[in-house]
């Protein structure tokens, strides 16, 4: 238990929040989870809880102005929000954003926060899986899902690496894939629309 310890807690994690929400309508990042926590409060405090050192989330600007809304958002020292000043670049633009923040972290965690249902339990068993140089991607009934893990040696060549535009699934090809069963079939879960925020909380998106 020692050493896992001691690993998660030279990890961090990159949640990605900088999209435009065009089909829910509302920013994700502040989507209500339940009556206490928004969908980004939710997974600071589930990575935070599992031992990360430090949260970064990037959302554009309308997402940044929920953000400062959050007092355990703003009072958290771990938690760190970076605006993403060009939220109509793809994805991966959003991760070399947020890991540009971050230097000597043993490996880093990547989340979309499009799914709230994360758990210390997945992000434990991601963290046993560990292996440098190579990507942790959770496992359960055969498919993959999120959040990945990354090594050092490949946050460091994502943050480099030049083309904005390329899909993560493709860069990640070139370096060796660990996949780690889990328990939790949650790990595939992506609510996009007001549709699927209503099939998991039975009712209408709501901030």
């Amino acid at each position: 238990m020692q050493k896992q310890a001691a690993q998660i807690n030279r990890m961090a994690v990159v949640v990605t929040a900088a999209g435009f929400s065009g089909r829910m309508g509302i920013p994700k990042a502040a989507l209500a989870f339940d009556e206490k926590f928004t969908f980004a409060e939710q997974i600071t405090q589930t990575f935070l809880k599992a031992g990360v050192a430090k949260v970064v989330l990037v959302v554009n600007a309308d997402g940044m102005k929920q953000l400062k809304k959050s007092l355990f958002l703003q009072e958290e020292e771990k938690v760190e929000q970076v605006l993403n000043p060009f939220p109509e670049k793809e994805r991966f633009f959003s991760l070399q954003t947020g890991l540009k923040t971050l230097t000597g972290f043993q490996a880093v965690f990547l989340h979309n926060v499009d799914n709230p249902f994360v758990n210390t339990e997945t992000i434990r068993q991601l963290t046993n899986c560990f292996r440098p140089g190579s990507f942790m991607v959770p496992r359960h009934n055969h498919h993959g899902g999120h959040p990945i893990l990354i090594a050092q040696e490949i946050v460091r060549d994502l943050t480099a690496f030049p083309d904005s535009t390329i899909n993560l699934r493709a860069f990640l090809s070139r370096y060796p894939k660990i996949h780690c069963p889990v328990n939790d079939d949650r790990i595939h879960i992506n609510i996009n629309t007001a549709k699927e925020y209503a099939r998991y909380f039975g009712k209408p998106p709501r901030l």
